[in-house]
């Protein structure tokens, strides 16, 4: 595998944001939360029995990023204070405790308070004085705890997957409501006593649509009406107004689970739903920032395994990465987004492949719309890389079987040298056409690399119909395409 192109987007597409999952970046992330607190000082004292005495570190997050904040002793009685003279931004923290030990909570603006509890039992002991977050965060942990909703729950699904008409079935779904009923109605019960306080939006937007079991008309779950409607009200109840829920798990997790898990693993699925997602998001430039860059990162071509990548990226960076918009980046690096961007869109699946005309080992001129085959495989490789070398054989094995049944391929070498590429001729002995340019300009970018080896895949009238693949693949596509 070879990266022909340096990849930057950390530096673009991050920084928004200033923070790190290392302890050597905490700087970074300091300087953010100064920046953003307001108010007056804070004030924690904690007193836990069973607690080893030691350092305890503190821990901040924003989106899937964590940060050190800040760090105290514990004595030998389980008592520590942390001090600063500004408010931390609302959001989820945690301690690191000797004896690897965690201890959460959840900050609003009442950052003066006394925390005790028993470490044995936190969820059940814990006694808050000052914060109504942190009380009703952790009355939160005492009703999971307690109920044992979430294993009753467990419990049932797995009889929620025979036939929706038997008596078992409905019994468990019967079952399965009334137990949501009851989390329901625990979360309402925060809505009618602190609708404003930042641990109820934490917990209604931490919370998952209910799952539905429509029937069809011949009995059967309609498992495609029951994904469709769990995606659609999939971000119900989240505030997109409160920025400040990007410093706890829920956006993270939500975001992750919904492109990971309820969109098709396809590129007109990824864009159709982020758009969806950018405009039910509204004005919040946080969430603009978050979602873009989220999506961005998690489909740029050399971080995915989606067949192609580069048209979720193109599309995103093309709509939402402009000067007016991202202006959490600089104009210059911007620029440099925008037109790697536009260069993938020139080799998107469903588009005409360009046309190549470059000499090969002779100094012959051979150029790819020659080829006669009904399906052509342009293989672009770099005679360094170790993937090329394992997938080069390979690659012969296929071609001397499907050449005879309408198979070419054009194989392109990048990025190197004339005596690499002749050596690599030596070695593997290509029965193919197999070109070389020092220049690159005959072929790039009318076919995008990021990394090498890359593999396209032409039909008959040369479009484009898959890319990003391993050459073991192939063959699959060669029954579609040569039918």
């Amino acid at each position: 595998m070879k990266y022909l192109l340096t990849l930057f987007l950390s530096g673009i597409f991050i920084f928004a944001c200033a923070s790190s999952s290392t302890e050597s970046s905490a700087p970074k992330a300091q300087e953010a939360l100064e920046l953003t607190a307001d108010g007056d000082s804070l004030h924690m004292v904690f007193n836990l029995k069973n607690q080893p005495a030691g350092k305890t570190k503190l821990v901040g997050m924003f989106e899937d990023q964590r940060f050190i904040v800040d760090s105290a002793v514990i004595d030998a009685n389980g008592h520590f204070e942390i001090k600063r003279k500004k408010l931390l931004p609302q959001g989820f923290y945690y301690f690191i405790l000797p004896g690897q030990k965690a201890l959460q909570f959840l900050l609003d603006r009442d950052q003066i308070f006394e925390f005790s509890g028993d470490m044995a039992n936190i969820a059940t002991t814990s006694s808050i004085k000052g914060s109504r977050c942190v009380e009703l965060f952790y009355d939160g942990m005492k009703f999971d705890a307690t109920s044992g909703l979430g294993a009753k729950i467990q419990a049932v699904a797995p009889r929620l997957k025979g036939k929706p008409n038997s008596p078992e079935f409905q019994s468990a779904l019967k079952e399965y409501n009334r137990l949501l009923d009851q989390v329901d109605e625990k979360i309402a019960s925060y809505q009618k006593s602190d609708p404003d306080n930042f641990f109820t939006k934490f917990k209604v937007g931490g919370q998952n649509p209910r799952l539905k079991y429509p029937i069809k008309a011949n009995g059967l779950l309609d498992t495609t009406k029951q994904v469709y409607d769990y995606r659609v009200h999939f971000w119900d109840g989240y505030d997109f107004a409160e920025k400040d829920l990007l410093r706890t798990p829920v956006f993270a997790n939500k975001i992750k689970r919904f492109f990971k898990e309820l969109i098709p693993l396809q590129q007109d699925s990824i864009i159709k739903y982020t758009d969806k997602l950018v405009l039910q998001a509204g004005d919040n430039p946080a969430y603009f920032r978050a979602i873009t860059n989220w999506v961005a990162l998690q489909f740029e071509p050399a971080h995915t395994n989606l067949m192609d990548g580069e048209a979720v990226y193109s599309h995103i960076i093309g709509k939402y990465f402009t000067d007016e918009k991202a202006t959490w980046s600089t104009p210059e690096d911007l620029k440099k987004l925008r037109a790697r961007a536009a260069e993938m869109t020139q080799s998107l699946i469903g588009k005409k492949a360009g046309n190549v005309t470059a000499n090969d080992k002779n100094g012959q001129s051979q150029t790819l719309y020659d080829l006669k085959g009904d399906v052509v495989v342009v293989f672009i490789y770099s005679p360094d890389c170790e993937h090329c070398q394992e997938q080069a054989p390979i690659l012969k094995k296929i071609y001397k079987e499907w050449h005879p049944k309408g198979v070419d391929v054009y194989s392109i070498a990048a990025n190197t040298t004339e005596k690499e590429w002749r050596d690599f001729d030596a070695r593997f002995h290509f029965p193919w056409v197999d070109i070389f340019d020092a220049t690159n300009a005959s072929w790039y970018p009318k076919y995008f690399v990021d990394i090498t080896p890359e593999v396209y895949v032409l039909d008959k009238n040369r479009k484009i119909v898959a890319k990003n693949i391993n050459v073991k693949q192939l063959p699959i596509l060669f029954k579609r395409y040569l039918k």
